[in-house]
């Protein structure tokens, strides 16, 4: 591939996953929302002993979500960059 093009190429596909990053679906926003003030208040009503259990769980869950999403891209997006990067090259 031409390197001008790999580069516009590259520059595009940053683009656009920073732009699906930044702008999450409305239901996706509510929904994390929703959970930040059930969290809050299940805090507001714990003892400081099951408070760090529950900002254990909290931990656990970012992590699991961000392998997730982790997962997810390695497993297709990462291929479709390679296809638009490297298509009609040999092997």
């Amino acid at each position: 591939m031409d390197e001008h093009l790999l580069k516009v190429t590259e520059e595009f596909i940053t683009q656009r996953i920073n732009w699906h990053g930044q702008n999450e679906s409305e239901m996706v926003n509510n929904t994390y929302m929703e959970l930040r003030t059930f969290v809050e208040q299940l805090s507001e009503t714990l003892t400081e002993e099951q408070q760090l259990l529950l900002r254990n769980c909290e931990n656990a869950y970012r992590v699991s979500d961000g392998e997730s999403e982790r997962f997810y891209y390695n497993a297709g997006f990462s291929d479709a960059i390679k296809l638009l990067l490297h298509f009609g090259e040999e092997s």
